[in-house]
């Protein structure tokens, strides 16, 4: 490979890393040993197919998922998680009787949609959400239990895994005690259904449909409709990503090493080859060494406690990542199949940041690629 057209080498020991940016920076996939994706029967699947079959025309979507999630019929307010009402019944689902004299209302709760979508890592509902303000109440019910944290403008998406379905709950209490009218429910609960999570557990994409990371058609030379129809390609391919990784490293983070590979297949999968103008804007380098302020990049290192040279170096980091990934994806061509989808990801996985920021980042990772493409032929 020539090395002129490679960007310029990240070295630790050169560029003298701090403990805080070598700790952001470590790899968390390497801390997990690789497993197979389960091909088994899904119960949350099959519990949401029957829901979504069973669904008529005046129950809407949102309150059937207030069912499934209680939490959804709070408003959004300071410290609501504090009152006893709502632990009781988002933490116990003591569900029967909720009498609220105040709930949460959507400003188009009609035109959220949601269906079971199949990815790499198998079926999962996918949530999308067209009013932007509806986004934000909804993600801060689910995951700020209903407190008003503000959601970067950025933000488009969220895996959620791990929310406590009630009604999926309820149900098997509900059998069970009928089956058993002399048994212990709360024995049986923490020996055979709390352990098995998958039973009453879900995961859950939830997608907005405003354009992706807060780019405007315009910055990328795009017509308005064209972009939003991308912008809802990329996402969902960026979640069913997070998904895959999950899944099979038991990772999928708020971290800037995971966005890189969730944006690579959000975009190869949407317009078939890697546009780093693209991946640069989103980031907001596009005019690198200045970063835009309010840019996407700045969501995934609130907790690291960098300091500015961190940050700083940090973004040389991330640019020359981009452009290595850039040299990858010329290198391989355009996706061709599952298998080679999830090999790309896979050797994205294996390399950390700086390895990927290295001189021979581009190198290295089309080696580790062509090598798991190959293992798996035997």
């Amino acid at each position: 490979m020539n090395n002129s057209f490679l960007p310029e080498s990240i070295d630790e020991t050169s560029v003298g890393l701090s403990d805080e940016l070598k700790t952001y920076l470590f790899n968390k996939f390497s801390l997990n040993d690789d497993c197979l994706i389960s091909t088994f029967k899904d119960p949350q699947i099959e519990f949401w197919e029957e829901s979504l079959m069973n669904l008529s025309d005046e129950k809407d979507i949102f309150n059937m998922l207030k069912e499934f999630y209680p939490q959804l019929n709070f408003l959004i307010e300071k410290e609501i998680d504090k009152l006893e009402l709502y632990n009781n019944v988002v933490l116990r689902g003591k569900t029967n009787d909720i009498k609220l004299s105040a709930y949460l209302k959507l400003e188009d709760a009609k035109n959220i949609s949601i269906e079971i979508h199949e990815s790499a890592a198998g079926r999962i509902p996918v949530l999308v959400v067209p009013n932007k303000e509806d986004f934000v109440k909804i993600l801060q019910s689910l995951v700020h239990k209903n407190n008003p944290v503000p959601i970067p403008s950025s933000m488009g998406a969220v895996l959620l895994n791990g929310l406590n379905n009630w009604k999926r709950l309820n149900s098997i209490k509900k059998n069970w005690q009928q089956n058993n009218p002399f048994g212990d429910w709360n024995a049986e609960f923490s020996n055979n259904i709390m352990p098995n999570k998958s039973l009453y557990k879900d995961k859950l994409i939830i997608l907005s449909t405003k354009p992706y990371s807060n780019v405007s058609a315009g910055q990328l030379g795009l017509e308005e409709d064209l972009w939003i129809s991308y912008s809802i390609s990329i996402r969902k391919e960026h979640e069913f990503t997070h998904l895959y990784t999950l899944k099979k490293f038991g990772q999928a983070t708020n971290n800037l090493h995971d966005e890189l590979i969730a944006d690579y297949i959000g975009i190869i999968k949407t317009i078939w080859n890697y546009d780093k103008v693209w991946m640069l804007t989103f980031m907001g380098l596009e005019n690198y060494p200045h970063y835009r302020q309010g840019a996407r990049l700045e969501n995934y290192v609130k907790e690291a406690k960098l300091s500015p040279d961190d940050f700083t170096q940090l973004i040389t980091i991330i640019k020359n990542a981009i452009e290595n990934i850039a040299i990858f994806d010329k290198s391989v061509g355009k996706l061709k199949s599952a298998k080679d989808q999830t090999c790309r990801i896979d050797a994205l996985c294996e390399m950390s940041l700086t390895d990927l920021a290295s001189a021979n980042g581009a190198e290295q990772l089309i080696d580790i690629y062509y090598e798991n493409f190959h293992r798996t032929l035997f």
